[in-house]
């Protein structure tokens, strides 16, 4: 990669996208079997530009359910929210540009593949596909391209390893205690058995369907946070995870106020000089671009933290006990001192 592709790259700051593209391996792929096949001359520049160029265009088609039961294997099995697709070169959807507000769309009924209008269109309008509904950052990444209509599915990435990171450093003084890291794998582990971890979690901008932080995130913070007594009870499965109204506590809003501030920082630039740069226009289409991108998810943090400081919900539930006890000792202290 030459030094203008790792500037271009640079400008994309602290996107999760980056270790998306997977170049490495890509190129391991091409040294282990491609380049024992490859014909005279082809290189791994090549390579890379050919395979984008397929990606670039190539469509996820659904496979059928005969399809699925006549070569399934255990490799093959997939979970019942996802569905399993195959790559395929479409020309017909290939001459059609895309954009979010599309007005065609590409049907498969397990035999025929049709591009079909979706709403009227004029005589001398132009005919657009859809790629779904992709971030910007997906959009730069697998399509070489970004736009405005794409903006409300703008995510930021949270891995959970900062989370973990950050969350007791800066809640230490509240909290009143420091997990070990076996305490917290334990915590890890209980999420994974209520089926709320992730290695990362994306935030996005709210719906009238979805909030700006999904409810795995919200699920995860609060079994990390949770006093002894409390944990002691789901691990036993004496007691449940709580609805998310009941999830979202003070304690649990103020600790992912800090982790999306955290977060927010670990990019180079803020929001409003983000906003200058691109007013200033004086930049390459593809900076101009990585700027939208990088800018796109600071917003979509800032959403999220102003929707953490909502929780408002009691601390006393999660903390059970330990909670009650720091509070007696508070009350005791507090009569001590007036009768001084």
């Amino acid at each position: 990669m030459c030094s203008s592709d790792l500037e271009e790259l640079a400008e994309l700051q602290a996107s999760a996208v980056i270790k998306k593209i997977g170049k490495d391996k890509a190129e391991e792929i091409f040294h282990q079997t491609i380049s024992k096949v490859a014909p005279e001359g082809a290189n791994i520049d090549l390579f890379h530009r050919v395979a984008s160029t397929i990606m670039a265009y190539a469509f996820d088609i659904p496979e059928t359910e005969q399809e699925d039961e006549e070569g399934a294997n255990e490799d093959d099995l997939v979970d019942d929210d996802e569905q399993k697709t195959s790559l395929a070169m479409i020309p017909l959807a290939d001459m059609l540009n895309a954009d979010a507000d599309n007005n065609a769309r590409l049907h498969y009924d397990g035999e025929e593949l049709e591009m079909r209008a979706i709403k009227p269109i004029r005589s001398g309008e132009e005919i657009l596909n859809d790629y779904g509904q992709l971030p910007r950052s997906d959009l730069l990444r697998r399509y070489g391209y970004v736009t405005d209509k794409y903006a409300p599915f703008d995510v930021a990435e949270i891995s959970t390893s900062t989370i973990t990171d950050y969350l007791y450093k800066d809640l230490g003084s509240e909290l009143n205690k420091q997990l070990s890291a076996g305490e917290i794998e334990s915590r890890l582990e209980l999420a994974k058995r209520e089926d709320v971890y992730e290695d990362a979690y994306d935030v996005g901008h709210a719906t009238e369907e979805w909030p700006c932080i999904p409810d795995e995130l919200v699920a995860l913070v609060y079994l990390l946070l949770i006093g002894e007594e409390t944990l002691a009870a789901i691990q036993s499965s004496k007691m449940g995870l709580p609805s998310r109204s009941k999830l979202e506590t003070e304690l649990v809003g103020k600790a992912l106020q800090r982790i999306l501030e955290r977060r927010e920082r670990e990019y180079a630039t803020t929001v409003t000089e983000d906003e200058n740069l691109l007013q200033a226009g004086n930049h390459s289409n593809r900076v101009q671009m990585a700027i939208q991108v990088r800018m796109g998810e600071k917003v979509v943090l800032r959403e999220a933290k102003q929707e953490a400081g909502k929780f408002q919900g009691d601390n006393k539930r999660m903390l059970g006990k330990e909670k009650r006890e720091r509070e007696d000792d508070d009350h005791v202290s507090q009569k001590k001192s007036r009768h001084r």
